[in-house]
């Protein structure tokens, strides 16, 4: 009998020795569909199959039956692969798919109860499929029908080594039908059960012996500086100040080692989105190639789970709204294989990833009637409006101009959501689109949300603080240059700064709710006040100014998640816990800015 605790870090080892085999599975496999190669001892298949040896080993020694079963037969049909029996085509990975997806919905039972799940229908309707493909691959065999892949491992002998060395940034994806059930469709498992085992992986860290050793040695520093500063304040209370100074570089050193701890190659999400338009492209019957570009740019591991299912959206809407089927594509002088391509650059603590298609590109005329249709804007304004302003109102919630509910792109959860998801992190997001040559959506986040170079500014006795990304300058006017600098115009404050006309927010009254006009009362207000303090804020390539009492210095500061109570409060990002224990709320620019549209 285990002790516990050995029980224990024996599961945990299977989760995540399994998980990682199902991964590079994964990964393997979408790289034999989508250019098989050729010859019986391609390395992709022996990939494949060893790592499916490791799982059902590995559920064999922890005693899960069902589990060892049905790994071993997908163990049993690799070997009829490996043989060269059968070819890796779309009715083979489609079943092992299958079976992955399968298996990652046994871990997770068997995580959060301890024990396997009843399996028993779906296991054995995957179990018979394989066999049907092991019967098929038999009789072939048998009668001299060998699978055309056995005769080119002859005449090609080590061909198969040129598909390792293929280039897997994308696949070109031309698959025929394969069985697909309601827990492996492109809606259920690609976002789910594939998404799963990925938020397991960015939930974690490695950190090699170096690593951790170079942690130890900053603890150590610190403690020295800890007891340096304690003999100070003792013995020599004049090096207190020099104390403290040492002390505070060591922390600040500290903590920029743990950031780094925390950040991850986006490569880390963006490995399941092969999965993912792989199924669509089966879904949808079309051909899609897959590109991605600066996937080892690295982003905090917190802002990759909360924008993974919105880069997914944006994916689906590609595949299933943008990409045209072949035959359309062919018609209008395309190449039949459409184009997705995400890249991903940092620059000064910023991350810019875009998601481009080659598809058909935004129908404006349809946006804009649509949203004449709800309501969304005025019939004047739908013949005025630029085209950019037209595209833009796709973000508006509930916007769609699908003239069905397709299971693949949602249910009334559109760009909006994508955009309020964004907006959450502290980033934005922008939308181009070119009728016939497809659209691009640019998001530009944070690197990281943990700790936050801001601006701290007063209002009455609460103090705020902007994101410094987003400031741009800071002015202060005293006395007559109050009402010489401020104006109202079209409804709405404005201020002066060097001689550009910008819309002013004042954020006691975004606090208390109230509007943002330029009534006589209001203007007359802020006119007549002996100071005006100003914070140029720029939301995407928006600037406008917010007016605040007082304005204090900069500082980094540590974000945490808003309290359940303050969640619905729009213009608030987060918060953070200053020196003398008080609470500073970080401000949601991007919110702000929506006061003024």
């Amino acid at each position: 009998m285990f002790d516990p605790d050995v029980q224990r870090e024996l599961l945990t080892e299977f989760f995540s020795e399994n998980r990682e085999a199902l991964h590079r599975i994964e990964a393997d496999l979408l790289r034999l569909e989508g250019s098989p190669p050729r010859g019986e001892l391609s390395p992709l298949v022996h990939s494949v199959f060893r790592n499916m040896h490791t799982v059902k080993g590995n559920c064999r020694m922890m005693d899960f039956g069902r589990l060892e079963s049905l790994t071993h037969e997908a163990e049993n049909l690799l070997d009829h692969l490996r043989e060269g029996r059968i070819p890796a085509d779309s009715t083979l990975c489609g079943v092992l798919f299958q079976v992955l997806d399968a298996v990652r919905s046994a871990l997770d039972h068997l995580e959060r109860t301890g024990r396997e799940g009843e399996e028993n229908a779906r296991f054995a309707d995957l179990t018979q499929q394989m066999r049907r493909i092991h019967e098929s691959a038999d009789q072939a065999y048998i009668f001299g029908r060998e699978s055309p892949h056995a005769e080119e491992a002859d005449a090609s002998g080590e061909g198969g080594e040129e598909a390792e060395e293929d280039d897997d940034s994308g696949e070109a994806l031309d698959l025929g039908p394969l069985p697909v059930d309601d827990a492996s469709s492109p809606a259920s498992s690609s976002s789910s059960s594939v998404a799963a085992p990925q938020n397991a992986r960015l939930r974690s860290v490695q950190l090699s012996i170096e690593r951790l050793d170079q942690l130890m040695d900053l603890v150590g520093e610190l403690n020295a500086a800890f007891n340096h500063l304690q003999y100070s304040f003792t013995r020599h209370p004049e090096q207190a100040a020099h104390s403290l100074e040492m002390m505070e570089q060591q922390l600040q050193q500290l903590q920029h080692e743990v950031l780094q701890y925390r950040l991850q190659p986006i490569g880390r999400i963006w490995e399941s989105y092969h999965r993912l338009v792989r199924d669509l492209a089966v879904a949808t019957g079309k051909k899609i190639l897959l590109e991605l570009e600066g996937s080892d740019t690295e982003v905090d591991r917190n802002i990759l789970l909360a924008l993974k299912e919105s880069l997914g959206h944006i994916l689906r809407n590609a595949a299933d709204h943008g990409i045209e089927s072949p035959a359309e594509r062919v018609a209008a002088g395309k190449s039949p294989v459409g184009v997705i391509r995400m890249s991903a650059a940092q620059s000064h603590g910023q991350i810019h990833l875009e998601i481009a298609d080659d598809g058909r590109g935004v129908d404006l005329a349809r946006v804009r009637d649509k949203a004449l249709a709800l309501g969304l804007i005025s019939p004047e304004r739908a013949r005025e409006a630029p085209e950019e302003e037209i595209l833009h109102l796709v973000m508006l919630p509930g916007f769609s101009t699908a003239a069905q509910v397709s299971a693949l792109s949602g249910r009334g959860a559109g760009m909006d959501v994508v955009k309020s998801a964004v907006e959450k992190v502290g980033g934005a997001i922008h939308l181009a689109s070119t009728a016939g040559r497809g659209t691009r959506i640019r998001l530009r986040i944070p690197q990281t949300v943990s700790i936050v170079p801001a601006l701290l500014v007063r209002n009455g006795d609460a103090s705020y603080a902007a994101p410094q990304v987003n400031v741009v300058e800071m002015v202060s006017y005293y006395g007559p240059d109050v009402a010489h600098h401020v104006e109202g115009k079209m409804r709405h404050l404005m201020v002066r700064v060097r001689d550009r006309l910008l819309p002013l927010l004042r954020l006691d009254r975004l606090l208390a709710s109230q509007a943002q006009t330029s009534d006589d009362a209001s203007l007359d207000e802020i006119r007549s006040a002996p100071e005006l303090n100003v914070a140029v804020l720029q939301s995407e390539e928006h600037l406008f100014a917010l007016a605040v009492d007082h304005i204090d210095e900069p500082a980094n500061l540590v974000i945490k998640p808003l309290p359940r109570a303050l969640r619905r409060v729009a213009i608030l990002a987060g918060a953070a816990l200053m020196p003398d224990g008080s609470v500073c709320f970080l401000l949601n620019v991007a919110e702000l800015h929506r006061f003024l549209e």
